[in-house]
């Protein structure tokens, strides 16, 4: 194992799969010896994967200066059970997840593969390759593809068990299992392989660590010296009351939160019952909101099972026939504190139940008594007595690929294959209030106005603080969801390779290489949630079905062209191309290609440059997500009035062309602040498009043998990106700006019904609503360079025995930057993380790792850095000094191996052994946790334990 690692580092080669004659690489279908990766491609072996325990990819994968970190196993709020990867932090779904060089299935109608369904115990090495790729496989290929090779030729037995555990807590278990298996036979012309593996991953909860026990609210601009307040909901277990229309009841509340000495220094709003008295409700510090975050898992729990197998047949010199089967289910829950709802609701004043001083802001608050005997009241409450809300994610996942490949003649080639993958993911959410049932509930007191209605469900006392609802007043309103997702995956390709030696240039060695081929691909997706998850249901968000199928007919071809060899500082000189059209159901007709350059100057440079045209093609859940009603804030350019923004900046034709009467326009004609809109897929869409330029060098110096480098620049820009864009956005670049575009998505031609009411001018009332789904318009920017380092030397020149590897990884961001609409300011985040920005962005990341063998030792050490961050603009506004930056961290890991025998090695090692402190941050510069947990290691010191037995 020494030396091959250390080989590999120092050639740092870019292959996926090799044997004696060819060299396939990603990014690339052409297969020849001279082939060298025409784009820069980071390559992770499965020896580097073991030496920090990898168990699930996701976590290597993140630490590498490529990835902006998505979903993992800490994402509990947002999250969704699922583990993404999003390469330059341009978004899952513009990173195409490949495995062997084949398409996987997605997990759910985004169609995002879901990294939880690779079995990592099975793979070889994941080759990383930055910038367009879609000239080569097609739609999403955008940001990159992350290309997984697994095991597929195997002889003998191989055993490998694991236990991980943090050393501060002891918790945080996590165990896996793998057997593999396999052997040749009918004297070598075939290969069987199977393998099975296990993972068990235990939870831990936010409230187990002191950094994420509390919800942080940052006190605010020039207040760092108060430290962070501890705050949290305003959805209390003792249920906050507000009047109808203000927050303390009218003058009557407001002369009580007057009067109120805990309310002279702070801000009070609304009343709420402690369980003893009905007090003003605390917003400063001190405060009575709820600290949500105890509950919230920190470490999502998880179980997976994975079985694979795979076989080649060699029938005769002509064919090879060849397949491979995975399944995997795996099991994650999330967890958040118990529902929130905020909810107006109907109450009785005969109420028998109902304390004294809180009844007596019912009544004496004009806007909220009713006077028939009841009051409409609003309230905001923690249903504890239900327990925590809890989605349990149980996916299935597998794919079967059946192909033959083998020579025509000396010089041609096919392979053809067709690959059926699917996914089956039911979610279980707990937790849930269903509204109307909670009404009811509630209006069912017991007192003389209940008796006479003859209502019969338990009551629902949300009045007498908190855990004063009975057993059965909870059971009625409780509301189990389900819901079921079905994706499906078919790809079918057929390719040949060639050279064309009637080609060959007079100034080179070698004929140009050829590939054709033909591809057919269809992706559908289904999400059927059952009647429960509707719009009375609280706790987790509401989901309505989602249906639609995507397919495609599409050639490909890719050419490598020797222009020159064997001249003096021209070692080669290469010509790279690649182009694709395809026909797709959705967005009709789509070219993509790819122009590249190879220089090899000697035998220690090389230079490269990459110019790719890519495409993504919207899924299923862009084009075909069902409408949904929102009610978002806006004010009207074309109305005057509280809810119009008229001024002399409004073009007045843009309104008249709205469908705005001319008498109307700067009349108040605008009934609300928040004007209702719909939102959900657009089968308008177009596909995304973006150009990447990559330019590089390798230097592989004769004077430190050994000694690999690679540098590459890479920019790209994508353009047309789907996005959508706030009302009031639209509403100023139609109305104000005169952008037309915006106005056609207001106010599209042929609509069924306007946007506006034609007899008023009113928009998003009575029927007459804007629609506010995805449109083309955004663009994404990433510059950047990627450094790589390879290096293997004797250990004799520093004085030690054995051999020494080093392998680094460094990344320079220079910019990421986006727009989200047509005049909307170009967002920078390089460096930067916060509410416009997300998760970080170091201008600055790197992982090295160094190992040293020694006879039956080896010991490794890894160093991963990330950058110092400032947060945006936006967030450092609002922030204090306690959370508007992240100083940057340093995690070390080390691993010792120890080859008992030849048959049996031992592993112990542990990760972020310095501990390195999580950065806290208050509520509004997180995602969650109080930190951003996906990028920085939040379960500190953690020791793993495993071995190795093969025979």
């Amino acid at each position: 194992m020494a030396s091959t690692l250390i080989s590999g580092m120092a050639f740092a080669a870019p292959a996926v799969a090799q044997d004696e004659d060819v060299v396939v690489v990603t990014g690339s279908r052409i297969q020849r010896t001279d082939t060298v990766a025409p784009s820069p491609i980071t390559n992770v072996s499965a020896e580097q994967l073991a030496v920090v325990n990898t168990v699930n990819t996701e976590d290597f994968i993140n630490t590498l200066p490529q990835v902006v970190p998505a979903f993992d196993s800490t994402s509990n709020n947002p999250g969704n059970g699922t583990a993404t990867v999003s390469l330059r932090g341009l978004g899952t779904t513009r990173t195409l997840v490949l495995v062997d060089g084949m398409r996987f299935v997605g997990s759910g109608p985004a169609q995002v593969v879901d990294l939880n369904s690779i079995p990592s115990a099975l793979v070889e090495s994941i080759d990383i390759v930055t910038g367009g790729a879609s000239a080569v496989y097609g739609s999403d290929a955008v940001a990159g593809v992350v290309n997984f090779m697994m095991k597929d030729d195997f002889e003998g037995v191989e055993i490998n068990a694991s236990h991980e555990t943090t050393l501060g807590d002891l918790d945080g278990e996590i165990s896996t299992l793998s057997i593999t298996m396999g052997g040749n036979f009918d004297d070598g012309r075939g290969n069987a392989v199977i393998s099975m593996g296990y993972t068990d991953r235990q939870a831990v909860f936010q409230g187990d660590r002191d950094f994420s026990s509390l919800s942080n609210w940052d006190p605010g601009p020039g207040n760092a010296a108060n430290g962070f307040i501890s705050g949290g909901s305003s959805n209390i277990p003792g249920t906050r009351f507000r009047g109808a229309t203000s927050s303390n009841f009218g003058a009557y509340g407001a002369g009580i939160v007057a009067a109120d000495p805990s309310c002279a220094s702070n801000v009070c709003s609304g009343f709420f019952n402690t369980g003893s008295s009905i007090n003003p409700m605390r917003f400063g510090s001190p405060n009575d909101t709820y600290n949500y975050a105890p509950s919230n898992y920190l470490q999502l729990p998880q179980e997976r099972y994975n079985i694979a197998a795979f076989a080649t047949y060699e029938v005769n010199e002509h064919l090879e026939l060849y397949g491979r089967g995975i399944y995997a289910n795996n099991v994650v829950d999330s967890q958040l504190a118990p529902t929130p709802a905020g909810v107006t609701l109907t109450v009785n004043l005969d109420n028998p139940t109902i304390p004294a001083a809180l009844l007596d802001l019912f009544v004496n608050d004009p806007a909220s008594n009713n006077g028939d005997g009841t009051a409409t009241i609003r309230t905001s409450r923690r249903y504890q007595e239900i327990g925590t809300r809890n989605s349990l994610r149980d996916t299935s996942s597998f794919q079967l690929v059946f192909g033959a490949r083998g020579d025509i003649n000396e010089n041609w080639s096919y392979d053809a294959f067709a690959n059926f993958s699917r996914s089956s993911i039911s979610q279980i959410q707990t937790g849930n209030i269903s509204v109307s049932a909670l009404q009811a509930g509630v209006l069912c007191d017991g007192g003389p106005t209940a008796i006479a209605s003859g209502c019969s469900v338990p009551y629902v006392d949300i009045f007498n603080g908190p855990n004063s609802m009975s057993a059965a007043g909870a059971a009625s309103i409780a509301r189990t969801g389900a819901q079921i997702d079905n994706v499906e995956m078919f790809q079918t390709v057929a390719t040949v390779t060639g050279e064309l030696p009637s080609f060959q240039l007079p100034t080179a060695e070698y004929a140009p290489a050829l590939v054709l081929g033909v591809e057919y691909r269809e992706a559908s997706a289904e999400s059927i949630p059952d009647s429960v998850l509707g719009p009375d249901v609280r706790g987790f968000n509401s989901s309505l079905p989602v249906a639609g199928v995507v397919d495609v007919y599409e050639f490909f071809a890719e050419a490598e062209i020797p222009l020159i060899t064997g001249k003096a500082m021209i070692e080669s000189l290469s010509a790279n191309l690649a182009f694709r059209t395809s026909e797709y159901n959705t967005v009709g007709n789509t070219e993509t290609f790819a122009v590249g350059l190879g220089w090899q100057i000697n035998d220690q440079i090389r230079l490269r440059g990459n110019f790719n045209r890519a495409v993504r093609a919207p899924n299923v859940n862009d084009l075909f997500a069902p409408f949904t009603n929102g009610f978002p804030s806006a004010g009207d350019p074309c109305s005057g009035g509280a809810n119009g923004s008229y001024s002399a900046a409004t073009i007045d034709a843009t309104c008249l062309a709205a469908g705005v009467p001319a008498g109307q326009i700067n009349q108040p004609f605008q009934g609300n602040a928040q004007m209702e809109a719909l939102f959900g897929g657009n089968t308008g869409l177009g596909a995304e498009t973006a150009d990447t330029y990559t330019i590089g060098a390798v230097f592989e110096p004769s004077m430190i043998e050994g000694l690999t480098i690679q540098l590459d620049y890479y920019n790209i820009e994508i353009q047309d990106a789907i996005s959508t864009v706030p009302l009031q956005t639209l509403l100023n670049e139609c109305h104000l700006t005169g952008i037309q575009a915006s106005c056609d998505t207001l106010y599209p031609a042929g609509a069924t019904t306007p946007s506006r009411n034609p007899a008023t001018g009113e928009m998003g009332a009575n029927g007459f609503l804007p629609n506010l789904s995805p449109i083309n318009v955004a663009t994404l920017t990433a510059v950047g360079v990627d450094l790589r380092v390879d290096y293997g030397f004797s250990a004799d020149v520093i004085g030690l025995p054995g051999d020494m590897a080093i392998t680094y990884y460094g990344g320079f961001v220079s910019e990421a930057d986006f727009t989200t609409s047509a005049s909307s300011p170009v967002i920078q985040c390089a460096g930067l993380y916060g509410l416009d920005c997300g998760e970080p962005t170091p201008e600055y990341k790197h992982s090295m790792q160094t190992s040293w063998y020694t006879g039956p030792f080896t010991t490794s050490l890894r160093w991963r850095h990330i950058g110092a961050l400032d947060a945006d603009p936006t967030t450092a506004a609002t922030v204090s000094d306690l959370s508007d930056d992240i100083t940057a961290k340093n995690y070390f890991d080390i691993t010792f191996n120890y080859d008992v025998n030849e048959a049996f090695t031992a592993t112990v090692g542990v990760t972020n052994f310095t501990d390195t402190a999580v950065p806290e941050l208050g509520s509004t510069a997180s995602e969650q946790a109080n930190t951003w947990p996906a990028t920085y290691d939040t379960l500190g010191r953690r020791l793993f334990v495993g071995g190795r037995l093969r025979f």
